[in-house]
């Protein structure tokens, strides 16, 4: 309607200035004003117009916006564990590719804890062989056990002979059983002096460790002594009793004494925290070593208890050879009263010899479950040492450039805090705040336009935001910008240009051809040579062209030029303009 007023005053102006001056000229020519206003009527019956034919089409709206340049994929590489840095070779700007190793962390401690691990496995593995040892002899015991007793039971007195074969071969086979035991408990001291040879070797690593710790502890003290931290000490506390004294009236002072007194303590608590910040590093080192001499004499325990574990598992074995050659003497003893005692009833004793031989296998079959469980969870410990240990290795995750490096060599690298970040800028994204009007016209992968300092970028929008940004009170929309290059820096403002709103299938006529009678809007078609009003309803529009979404037909020749005369049902004159409609009417 803004537009519409402009152009109508710019018109009427044009249209007095005229008047004006043909009323000048009419007077200053001295012409018979009756022939003239004749010949003006005349003239003035026809009103000039041009005229063109509605367009149908489609009209889209462009807008533009301010965005923000982000890499698709940045991630922040942190350590999972705190140790010196050994080795980095990587800057701020490098190319790095997926895997690639950033740097290394000093592994010692790591190193142990593996060993330790190891240690313990092998011991319980020890204890799991013992226990499947034991678990074959108490299942032979009992195979034995009940073949026999079946065959007590099935047999007579004519099968006296065949019963004391079968005793005998059940003796042969409790011989068989405690030679099997003899070369078990030879494995088990073969194994026992292999745990000795590590607890030897983790002995000697913590002398080594406890010699470090000793050699950390003396250069501590010699460090506190060459900064004077114990006189200071002592300064500062006498200062604090006599301060003290003095606020408390103990001792005798002026205003001047005390204020001196306390600028004193303040100079020597200063002193004094230089010094401990000068020791600092020597008190790390000093815990380092500390904490390195824990780790190995916990690791010489392990290996300890290990070997503890196989001595209980030979006495066990030992216990059960006991057990075994008792079981002999009492088989032979029973195949000595068999004769006598073959017409007793017997039944009763067999099944409980059974049921006592069922014992023996249950338990030593809970033994070996025991004794895997136990193997199972020091493997447990190996893969998470060995877990921990890849841990002191940081590599790539991604591939990508460096954009920011927060260690060196030599530091001490801590875990939570992000030692690189790695940005991968094949694909930045562009974010940017719309509308809820204009979120609605939008969808996933339109296209739009990205301009930076004078150049143009193929974007397609990735991500349409279902919630209002607090801050900003916009919808937020992500785009994928395909062909990036080195222009798009991150962090950086860029210009985007969508299409938003849009209407298909309607009629396109000019702008200025649009006129209103308040809040209605109307055009003027031609029919028969005179200038008829339609009223019609209207859509978007742009600078130049509107569209027309009823009230006027694709067929219509719309008037295009203005004339102050203009009105429904006046006398018009369409104009030789080149136009293809007045072509086709000639």
């Amino acid at each position: 309607m803004k537009k519409r007023f402009m152009t109508f005053c710019r018109r009427t102006t044009c249209v007095l200035l005229t008047a004006a001056c043909a009323c000048t000229l009419l007077a200053g020519c001295g012409q018979d004003s009756e022939a003239a206003t004749e010949e003006e009527e005349a003239l003035g019956a026809l009103i000039p117009v041009e005229v063109q034919l509605p367009e149908e089409g489609t009209l889209t709206l462009k807008n533009e916006f301010v965005g923000m340049v982000s890499p698709e994929e940045s991630v922040y590489v942190i350590p999972l564990v705190a140790a010196e840095v050994l080795s980095t070779d990587i800057s701020v700007g490098d190319t790095v590719t997926a895997g690639q190793v950033l740097c290394k962390l000093d592994t010692e401690a790591a190193e142990l804890q593996l060993a330790s691990a190891k240690a313990q496995y092998n011991s319980a593995a020890a204890g799991v062989q013992a226990a499947e040892v034991g678990y074959e002899i108490a299942q032979a015991q009992y195979e034995s056990t009940v073949a026999q007793l079946d065959m007590q039971n099935e047999q007579t007195q004519r099968q006296k002979d065949l019963t004391m074969y079968q005793m005998q071969m059940q003796i042969d086979g409790i011989n068989d059983g405690i030679e099997d035991i003899n070369e078990q408990i030879a494995d088990l001291e073969e194994d026992k002096e292999d745990a000795k040879e590590q607890r030897d070797d983790l002995g000697k690593a913590k002398k080594r460790a406890n010699k470090y710790v000793s050699q950390a502890q003396a250069a501590y003290n010699a460090a506190a002594t060459a900064y004077g931290y114990d006189a200071a000490m002592r300064d500062y506390q006498a200062l604090i009793a006599t301060v003290t004294g003095m606020e408390s009236g103990q001792i005798p002072h002026t205003e001047e004494e005390l204020q001196k007194a306390k600028e004193e303590l303040k100079t020597a608590g200063e002193k004094l925290e230089e010094i401990k910040a000068q020791l600092k590093p020597h008190e790390e080192t000093l815990q380092a070593a500390q904490a390195a001499a824990s780790q190995t004499g916990a690791a010489y325990d392990q290996v300890e208890a290990g070997i503890d574990s196989i001595e209980d598992g030979e006495e066990k074995l030992k216990d059960s050879l006991s057990d075994t050659y008792k079981s002999k003497e009492q088989t032979e003893t029973v195949k000595n009263l068999t004769e006598a005692q073959l017409n007793v009833n017997t039944q009763p004793v067999q099944e409980a010899g059974k049921k006592t031989a069922a014992l023996g296998v249950d338990s030593a079959a809970a033994q070996v479950n025991s004794a895997k469980v136990g193997a199972a969870g020091a493997k447990v410990a190996i893969d998470s040492a060995e877990y921990q240990l890849d841990m002191y290795t940081l590599t790539a995750p991604i591939d990508g450039v460096i954009e920011a490096v927060n260690v060196k060599e030599h530091d001490f690298a801590s875990s939570g805090n992000p030692a690189f970040v790695i940005s991968n800028k094949d694909t930045m994204t562009v974010t940017f705040g719309v509308s809820e009007g204009i979120r609605n016209t939008l969808r996933i992968g339109q296209n739009i336009e990205v301009e930076r300092n004078g150049k143009n970028y193929r974007a397609a929008i990735t991500e349409i935001g279902s919630m209002v940004d607090q801050t900003t009170g916009l919808f937020t929309i992500k785009s994928c910008v395909s062909d990036p290059d080195g222009s798009l820096l991150t962090g950086s403002s860029v210009k985007v240009a969508a299409d938003t709103y849009s209407q298909t299938d309607a009629l396109l006529i000019p702008y200025d051809a649009v006129y209103y009678d308040g809040s209605q809007p109307y055009v003027y078609v031609a029919q028969k040579d005179v200038a008829k009003r339609k009223d019609v309803e209207t859509g978007i529009f742009d600078e130049k062209t509107i569209t027309v979404l009823s009230g006027l037909l694709a067929e219509d020749q719309l008037i295009t030029s203005w004339s102050s005369n203009l009105r429904d049902g006046a006398s018009i004159s369409i104009q030789e303009t080149g136009n293809a409609i007045t072509e086709a009417e000639d």
